[in-house]
């Protein structure tokens, strides 16, 4: 299943296509969006977590982020305000 995963984000890594959020779904908190390279391209992304984020009551934090020279995958993680404040997030 990760090889899947992994194979799945470097196609789309290689591909000439905008922002896409690629993973996310009501069972999960987790979302992971490929885009650009740019700071315009970060700033979009996060917008659109922070909104997916706020229609759940939560906040996004970001987790982790993957670069080439012309592409990234990024994640946030919905998570509630008290546990953000809790954990230092």
């Amino acid at each position: 299943m990760m090889i899947i995963r992994v194979l799945f984000l470097a196609l789309l890594l290689s591909s000439c296509v905008d922002t896409m959020l690629v993973g996310f779904g009501a069972d999960t908190n987790y979302l992971t969006f490929d885009h650009p390279n740019s700071e315009k391209a970060f700033a979009d992304v996060r917008t659109r977590a922070e909104r997916l984020c706020q229609e759940r009551k939560q906040v996004a934090i970001k987790t982790e982020s993957v670069c080439s020279l012309t592409n990234c995958a990024t994640s946030y993680q919905c998570a509630d305000q008290a546990d953000v404040i809790k954990f230092g997030l």
